[in-house]
């Protein structure tokens, strides 16, 4: 049975057609039911939760206000009962401490270098899991993100590395019967596709597929 994905995606700095390719190459098919948003809150305005939301941004165009502490709480509720959630890149931009999407996430972005800095993207040496199957190392110039993360209650498994330093680049956990994953790439469409298997396999991962 298909499973139901919405994305959400398009900002200023992070415009739709930047993911229009991959999004259609791995979600496009007749495994997946798709629908696209460019507003994060409209997800709790659908009939019945889809098996997982994808953010490849914080879905607030302009004039949309942010969503507020109710709405976060409806959000976390909806994962917490069994939806996948997947927090990409600009998706884990203006998460503020202390909320109920920063409880979902356990990260949020902290710092970048303006610089699109060759950025080196590896498996974390020892560490096994689902979503690293398939996964090899790229590079790409990217928009390399630094990121504040509950590091405690995460299971880190991805890094990135460019001349500004080295960073956890994916982490994963469990929220009541929701599966979360972050992944900091992905602010070019040369870098997402690279990182098609990785998609492709966070987003089975969160629907509890592998």
């Amino acid at each position: 049975m298909a499973k139901s994905i919405y994305v959400v995606w398009n900002d200023e700095y992070h415009p739709e057609k930047t993911y229009t390719a991959i999004t259609k190459k791995l979600f496009g098919g007749s495994d997946w039911e798709l629908q696209t948003s460019y507003v994060a809150q409209d997800v709790l305005k659908l009939e019945k939760a889809p098996d997982l939301m994808l953010n490849f941004t914080v879905g607030r165009p302009n004039g949309v206000k942010d969503m507020g502490y109710t709405e976060q709480g409806y959000l976390k509720k909806m994962v917490e009962d069994g939806m996948g959630i997947m927090y990409v890149h600009a998706g884990l931009a203006c998460i503020q401490e202390f909320t109920p999407i920063y409880e979902i996430a356990l990260g949020h972005f902290a710092s970048h270098p303006q610089p699109h800095y060759p950025t080196y993207v590896c498996p974390l040496p020892g560490i096994d899991h689902p979503i690293l199957n398939g996964v090899s190392v790229f590079e790409e110039p990217d928009e390399h993100y630094f990121c504040k993360i509950d590091i405690k209650n995460v299971k880190p498994f991805l890094c990135s590395r460019s001349v500004a330093g080295t960073e956890i680049a994916g982490w994963t956990h469990e929220i009541g019967k929701g599966r979360v994953c972050c992944l900091t790439p992905g602010h070019t469409e040369e870098m997402l596709d690279k990182m098609s298997t990785l998609l492709l396999n966070s987003a089975k991962w969160c629907t509890r597929q592998i």
